[in-house]
């Protein structure tokens, strides 16, 4: 009988510590990513903003931007309802209705695409990069042929740009901070055409006058060309008074004003209104060095309209920061790309990065 007993006692605790362990072991969910990236729109100047991540696929069952990590956002210049995203993995993502609806060309559905640029002559005509080559359309995304490739295996190409002076000529530099010039649209390249001191970000050619190029980089300051590129000259002699300047955040033209723009940093926002040789702080709510700005935007016509904002909240300005108004931001990613409507700046884009 004491026999039984223990073996009952014993078979009871066995059940006992398998359901214990079990319930251990089902009690640990996975942690639920939210697919709050991609891109969101406002066409209230930021008052409200509505996210619409699905893409249309052949299978019928919608595919969708939410988790896509956008690397960089192009506007084609020709028509400010087509925009053009490059992502980490997910190739090219794109929208011909000002981002109701978002597409991809079965042609181009992974990869990783650090820059694109569309001519500003030809809408048809595109540049992309991917890892060390250049892909070039001519038919809007349906076909790529490979245009340039780096002999650099360890190189990415990681910015492109069209003269929209003269569009036969592109720039391309790699992560390496060596410029590629073409000029005859992509048909040869000179290599190298000139260097940069560190990892470039992008290539801006002054709405004005083509050549003249600013080049950000991620943490070697700014560069200036006064000649299409053969020269280069560091701002940072004019930027060393701000600390932490040379932590890159973005670097935009303030399109109201001539010689303008706004640099986004670990320091703060700083504006210069002649090309880069005198800055100004604007004022933010915050000292300077304490805010972490993932994006800044400007208002096209009026360069006191400024906007940016952190990973939690969204500021806007329409005195030049002398009064800031704040918003809690609306997704749990970080809005890496600003774009404002050049024509209607009441429309606006955010472009999320998915870690």
């Amino acid at each position: 009988m004491k026999k039984i007993f223990l073996l009952s006692l014993l078979f009871v605790l066995i059940v006992t510590t398998g359901q214990s362990c079990q319930m251990g072991f089902n009690s640990k969910k996975k942690k639920e990513v939210l697919a709050d990236a991609g891109v969101y729109k406002s066409v209230d100047s930021g008052l409200t903003w509505k996210h619409i991540p699905s893409v249309p696929t052949v299978s019928g069952r919608p595919g969708s931007i939410g988790t896509a990590n956008i690397i960089v956002m192009e506007v084609d210049p020709q028509d400010n309802n087509t925009i053009y995203l490059g992502t980490a993995t997910k190739g090219i993502f794109f929208t011909y209705d000002a981002g109701s609806t978002w597409q991809q060309r079965p042609s181009f559905k992974s990869g990783k695409v650090s820059a694109i640029e569309v001519d500003p002559s030809s809408k048809c005509i595109i540049y992309s990069s991917l890892k060390n080559t250049i892909l070039k359309t001519t038919d809007c995304g349906r076909t790529w042929d490979t245009v340039f490739i780096d002999n650099d295996t360890g190189a990415e190409i990681i910015a492109l740009a069209v003269d929209h002076y003269g569009t036969n000529i592109v720039y391309a530099g790699t992560s390496k901070g060596v410029v590629h010039k073409s000029f005859d649209s992509g048909k040869t390249w000179s290599t190298p055409f000139s260097k940069i001191k560190g990892k470039m970000v992008k290539f801006m050619i002054d709405p004005k006058d083509s050549r003249i190029i600013y080049v950000p980089t991620v943490s070697s300051g700014i560069y200036k060309s006064l000649n299409s590129g053969e020269d280069w000259d560091n701002l940072n002699d004019y930027l060393k008074e701000f600390k932490s300047y040379k932590a890159y955040k973005q670097l935009i033209f303030s399109p109201s004003k001539d010689n303008s723009l706004i640099l986004a940093s670990n320091y703060g926002l700083l504006k210069t209104d002649d090309g880069g040789f005198t800055w100004n702080p604007i004022k933010l709510l915050t000292e300077p060095g304490k805010a972490v700005i993932n994006s800044v935007a400007v208002n096209p016509f009026d360069d006191k309209v400024v906007y940016y904002n952190t990973k939690n909240i969204f500021y806007k300005t329409i005195n030049s920061g002398g009064n800031w108004e704040t918003k809690k931001m609306f997704s749990t990613k970080s809005a890496t790309h600003f774009i404002i409507n050049p024509e209607t700046p009441n429309i606006m884009y955010m472009g999320f990065a998915y870690p």
